[in-house]
């Protein structure tokens, strides 16, 4: 398994099609380079897509394969609301997700945080117990 995949999303999404291609993209990339997560920094513009939209978008993904690693957004107002519903909808599938508005945060999350997941390879942590005797 890799390191974390950071991807920066930008350009106009107002479309099912548009967001369908952003994801699709991502997963593969996912896959393609191994990633223990993904860290999704979130510049895109245009419409805001509501909860039904991200349902039929996250329906028509095969992105089981984002499942076994966890995935940060990093989302600016008035996207960090839009990825909030996003984030929402990838737990009730059972995906590891959080949403957050810096990305030093996100970064700390995907690295330290409570996912389940191994150190990733290459980090520096002594996993020696320590004694008083």
């Amino acid at each position: 398994m890799g390191s974390a995949l950071r991807v920066e999303i930008s350009g106009v999404t107002d479309t099912h099609q548009s967001r369908l291609a952003c994801w699709t993209r991502l997963t593969e990339e996912a896959a393609r380079c191994q990633a223990s997560g993904v860290l999704a920094v979130d510049a895109r513009e245009g419409t805001l897509a509501s909860p039904g939209q991200w349902h039929d978008v996250l329906a028509s993904l095969d992105i089981d394969a984002l499942r076994t690693m966890p995935l940060a957004f990093v989302g600016r107002w008035p996207r960090y609301t839009e990825l909030e519903v996003l984030n929402l909808s990838l737990i009730e599938r059972g995906f590891r997700a959080q949403v957050f508005d810096d990305e030093a945060a996100a970064e700390r999350w995907l690295r330290y945080g409570e996912h389940g997941g191994a150190w990733p390879p290459g980090d520096h942590f002594s996993t020696k117990a320590r004694s008083n005797t």
